[in-house]
């Protein structure tokens, strides 16, 4: 089955009411702006593919492997992404808002310019990674593994940082 064959195959799936994509391995699919919002990714292989620009909002992708995945704009606010393997993902300007993080790796990823404003980052292994510009306002890093992270421009609010303590360097000071 060719890539395209299958992407339009998935699409009548989602479009007829099916939201489980559970275990599926979509490992290297072109799927470039698709709709996958509220889909079960809970363990797919997503490795490689290319979702630049795609709506993954409220997924459960617990365990999910997105490495190495294209994720450039791509849209996963209030996504479950727990444990999920996420090395050297390319998620620049990515949306990431209130995203279950948890346990996930993260390493080497290319987090410049995401949005990642109330993400659960708890025992995240974030190591290697480019946060450069990232909006972490909110974000809970308790636990997490910064070493290496470029974290040059982030933007902290009321953020649980890895020790416990709390980073308020870019809050909002209220006007008269």
């Amino acid at each position: 089955m060719t890539p395209a064959t299958l992407r339009e195959l998935l699409n009548r799936y989602y479009q007829a009411g099916a939201r489980d994509l559970h275990g599926l391995d979509l490992h290297g699919l072109d799927l470039e702006s698709a709709y996958l919002a509220d889909v079960d990714l809970r363990r797919a292989n997503l490795a490689r593919a290319n979702l630049h620009q795609a709506d993954l909002n409220h997924i459960d992708g617990y365990q999910i492997h997105l490495g190495q995945a294209n994720l450039q704009s791509a849209s996963l606010a209030n996504a479950v992404l727990r444990e999920g393997d996420l090395r050297r993902a390319q998620c620049h300007r990515a949306t990431l808002i209130k995203a279950d993080l948890r346990e996930s790796r993260l390493g080497h990823a290319d987090l410049s310019h995401a949005n990642l404003e109330g993400a659960n980052l708890t025992q995240a292994d974030l190591s290697h990674a480019n946060l450069y510009w990232a909006n972490l306002r909110y974000a809970n890093l308790t636990g997490a593994n910064l070493k290496g992270t470029n974290l040059v421009g982030a933007k902290f609010c009321q953020t649980l940082m890895p020790d416990g303590s709390t980073r308020d360097s870019n809050c909002a000071i209220a006007q008269p």
